[in-house]
């Protein structure tokens, strides 16, 4: 099994949680993630100030140098999928947002394992997820 590692489980790397990093570690040469992911996780990197901030824009240099060749990115294959789900989503009533449903969109396409702790945006659309803040002994 692969995975595709969420937003709030990679940002566990700049929190720190030994059980999270250790985790991806362990999971390392399984372990993808979605450009859509990095652009959250900068988002979130601008949001801090000062020494915070740079602390935080070096750790996430650091994370993408080290998933080299482990970012998907939105791919026309991925853009066909979506709309699938897009539309399956939107038919049943059930929509989710726009970011998780890139994310899920990538999942579906490559056959991974969604990482996260959001579980009920993912799982409710018969997404294959892991949540290690439930799963692994924290």
């Amino acid at each position: 099994m692969s995975w595709l590692v969420d937003t709030d489980v990679l940002s566990q790397g700049a929190r720190k949680n030994p059980v999270i990093v250790a985790w991806i570690k362990a999971e390392y040469t399984r372990c993808y993630t979605s450009s859509v992911v990095i652009a959250q996780l900068g988002y979130w990197v601008r949001t801090k100030q000062g020494r915070q901030r740079a602390a935080l824009q070096e750790w996430l240099s650091r994370l993408v140098r080290t998933l080299e060749g482990r970012i998907y990115g939105f791919s026309v294959s991925i853009a066909f999928t979506w709309a699938d789900l897009r539309y399956q989503m939107v038919k049943a009533g059930k929509p989710m947002p726009i970011e998780d449903s890139y994310i899920a969109a990538t999942a579906l396409r490559h056959n991974l394992t969604i990482v996260t702790g959001n579980e009920r945006d993912f799982r409710r659309h018969g997404i294959k997820v892991f949540n290690p803040f439930k799963e692994l002994p924290l």
